[in-house]
């Protein structure tokens, strides 16, 4: 996967990235099956899954300006990692709604930078080099396959018990992996470079793109709280779940090992309208035939179109919006419409609608918000 030369940058990094996303797939599926087996409503835990979530709103302008300030992005990706580590513990002998809110919230203030912080010091770390980021990306992709098949048979044995340990677990390892990552430091900046920073921001194709990740991230959200509820109220069991998670999940890496080179040969426009599509497909299905062994296979399959494609579209498009010292600034600006706004807001709602109008109408809702990308994508083009 990488050559000799450039395994010192690519291994810490690819690491770094499998031992965080197998947090993640242990945290996004299974949490709600935690959260509700000690007894919270659908509701109490959207609020709880979109507290973190809406942070990115805000929070991840503060790293992004303190990367940009002090040029040091690896250093502050390490601090909200040991923080999301640190603040992730309490759970464990914690389980009333009101001590969760307020550990979630305290989370917040770390984990929701991680992401955008990750992306940019990779993006970063690997310029002037032959390695593609799409090849790091993978160890993402990895560490979410083994965690998130791992961890269903590990409930199924030892009881949703072992969830949060698993989770603090895998970001201890992160946190150590990072400390072998390969910083490149750069200029402080100044106050001249932030008003650049505006000037690049309030532009029109910027606007859109970042509307489009809201909706993107909006349509995901009841997937990723209430996907494994979803298919145990239709029957399947926890290791099955894992394995259809995982499904997703392996076809998303062929998709990075072998199709980064679509970003450049195709138009950014009609690779988004695809995912789109997509979208509207994959969540129309999984409301209405999740008994379907055959369509949830199908759905899953449509995963590495509808997140990982349109991630790695998102991925160049910041990139190309933001170029140089502004990626991380960009990044977290990204986040904060995508992952806050979008996933935050998606999480509060999924959460009220799964118990006003059930799974299946709450999944139709996500189907809806593809549909309502795709008209924005096409007005966009007419003007």
């Amino acid at each position: 996967m990488f050559d000799k030369r450039s395994l010192p940058v690519a291994a810490p990094l690819f690491a770094y990235f499998f031992f965080y996303c197998a947090a993640i797939g242990i945290l996004m599926p299974y949490m709600s099956i935690y959260y509700s087996s000690i007894g919270l409503n659908g509701s109490q835990i959207g609020r709880l899954m979109s507290t973190f979530t809406l942070a990115s709103i805000v929070v991840p302008h503060f790293w992004g300006w303190l990367t940009t300030k002090f040029g040091l992005p690896k250093k502050v990706m390490q601090i909200c990692m040991l923080g999301t580590l640190l603040s992730f513990i309490p759970f464990n002998f914690s389980t009333t709604f009101d001590t969760l809110f307020i550990l979630t919230c305290i989370l917040a203030l770390f984990y929701s930078a991680l992401m955008p912080l990750a992306d940019g010091l990779a993006v970063m770390s690997i310029q002037n080099t032959r390695i593609p980021y799409t090849r790091i990306r993978v160890g993402g992709s990895l560490g979410y396959i083994v965690s998130v098949s791992l961890i269903g048979y590990a409930i199924k044995l030892l009881g949703v018990g072992v969830i949060i340990p698993s989770i603090c677990v895998c970001l201890a390892l992160a946190f150590l992996t990072s400390m072998f990552i390969k910083e490149k430091p750069y200029k402080a900046s100044s106050s001249h470079v932030e008003g650049n920073f505006k000037e690049l921001l309030f532009r029109k194709e910027v606007a859109l793109f970042f509307g489009l990740a809201f909706l993107s991230y909006m349509a995901h959200a009841p997937f990723n709280i209430f996907f494994a509820v979803h298919l145990s109220s239709a029957g399947y069991s926890g290791s099955e779940i894992g394995l259809l998670l995982s499904f997703g999940v392996v076809i998303e890496v062929l998709l990075f090992l072998y199709c980064g080179h679509f970003v450049q040969r195709y138009y950014a426009i009609h690779l988004l309208l695809l995912c789109f599509a997509c979208g509207v497909v994959r969540w129309g299905l999984l409301a209405w035939f999740s008994s379907s062994l055959l369509v949830v296979l199908f759905t899953q399959l449509m995963h590495c179109i509808t997140f990982a494609l349109f991630h790695m579209v998102s991925i160049d498009q910041v990139r190309r919006l933001f170029p140089g010292r502004f990626g991380s600034q960009g990044q977290s600006t990204y986040s904060a419409f995508s992952v806050g706004l979008g996933s935050g807001i998606g999480m509060i709602l999924a959460g009220y609608s799964w118990d006003i109008i059930g799974g299946n109408w709450t999944f139709t809702v996500s189907s809806l918000m593809s549909v309502a990308a795709i008209i924005c994508l096409v007005k966009s083009q007419k003007q």
